[in-house]
């Protein structure tokens, strides 16, 4: 039996010029942030993985849950996880411990594979997709001149993608004409989504909703903040245009809690944020079980990227057979991002508007160890 024999963890920092900063409603900034967790076993197999948020605080957690798994078995995640968390149920699951056990969650999915030979999609439901349809996830708020809305769509729109993603929420007439330049700008085909981070309440989320029903929008995401369910279900029993939320959501708890109150349409569970593959799988079942349709969110690095291809790709159809009426897309970070874009020795390969399932075992990629000592923070 394979065994823990050392974990590590990086944190990884990309930072640019304060006046190229660009985000959402809430805010924006000039660095992206993350972690990564290394997991070797005693046969020498490597596994990687990726924690989501502040890798300063992310790295407090894993020095403090990595004496647990160490030189334990590999596939002994699921009993050292409900040690720690019964051990600490005074300090809940939404914070930066539950993306450290994502990262060491994927970590040892990957490893497992390498050590068998196998993708990880193999071993988590099998592939039933090697090209994984994309959407632009574009659109920022930015304080950028050279790089606005106008710039990010007509980079959109030169892309085969099945959709795009753009941020509103900064107030009903702003929200309209963005959504309006979106429409004039991009193929009548392509699906079109916003996203509002949450800053709204659900009267004025459902006043957005109507005014910009006419341009066709096929999700709202996150209108409302992650801890108004009642809000989400009042919304979504009026709201003209589907509404997804969970990037802000943590483990199986909360998504029950989000799926049995009948209070979005789309679930969209983030990998890196709540628990890793085997906690995004149990809450893909509980969505498949009402009939809601899964879209994962995945906003961050190359790893989470690779990781979130697997995790599609090895989603079976439902409840449909081969004919969906939408098609299950991936989120294509659009943004300045060299966390996505320069940790790999190989990138991930975006073709026709699709990213291809990495070749090889375990997740089938391979860190840039110069580029990821160059954007290491600690």
């Amino acid at each position: 039996m394979p065994l823990i024999k050392r974990l590590s963890f990086i944190g990884l920092e990309y930072a640019f010029a304060p006046e190229k900063a660009y985000g959402m409603s809430r805010g924006g900034g000039h660095r992206r942030q993350g972690g990564l967790v290394e997991v070797e076993t005693d046969s020498g197999v490597l596994g990687v993985g990726e924690a989501f948020g502040n890798p300063l605080v992310t790295r407090e957690y894993f020095r403090m849950v990595e004496p647990m798994f160490a030189g334990q078995s590999v596939f002994d995640f699921d009993h050292v996880e409900a040690r720690i968390r019964n051990a600490m149920y005074h300090l809940g699951v939404g914070n930066q411990l539950t993306a450290c056990l994502a990262a060491i969650n994927v970590a040892l999915w990957d490893a497992i594979a390498r050590g068998f030979g196998v993708r990880v999609c193999d071993l988590i439901g099998g592939c039933g997709a090697t090209r994984i349809p994309a959407y632009a996830s574009t659109g920022f708020f930015s304080s950028d001149p050279d790089r606005q809305l106008e710039h990010m769509l007509a980079e959109a729109a030169a892309h085969p993608y099945a959709g795009a993603k753009i941020k509103i929420g900064r107030g009903i007439r702003d929200d309209v004409a963005r959504v309006k330049l979106a429409r004039q700008m991009l193929r009548p085909d392509m699906l079109l989504m916003v996203d509002i981070n949450g800053a709204y309440t659900a009267d004025v989320a459902l006043e957005c909703a109507r005014a910009i029903e006419p341009f066709g929008i096929h999700w709202i995401e996150e209108p409302l903040p992650p801890g108004d369910l009642r809000g989400y279900a009042e919304l979504r029993a009026r709201s003209p245009i589907a509404i997804a939320a969970g990037e802000a959501h943590h483990t199986v708890r909360d998504f029950r809690a989000l799926i049995d109150g009948r209070c979005v349409d789309i679930v969209q569970p983030s990998i890196a944020g709540t628990g890793g593959l085997t906690e995004a799988k149990r809450i893909a079942t509980l969505a498949h079980a009402q009939n809601l349709r899964v879209a994962p969110h995945a906003w961050g690095g190359a790893v989470g990227l690779a990781t979130t291809c697997h995790f599609i790709a090895a989603l079976p159809a439902s409840p449909h057979t081969g004919h969906p009426p939408h098609p299950l897309m991936l989120e294509y970070d659009m943004s300045d991002n060299a966390l996505r874009t320069g940790l790999l020795r190989t990138p991930l390969v975006l073709e026709a508007g699709h990213v291809l399932l990495p070749d090889g075992p375990g997740l089938g990629i391979e860190l840039d160890r110069d580029a990821v000592e160059r954007y290491r923070l600690c």
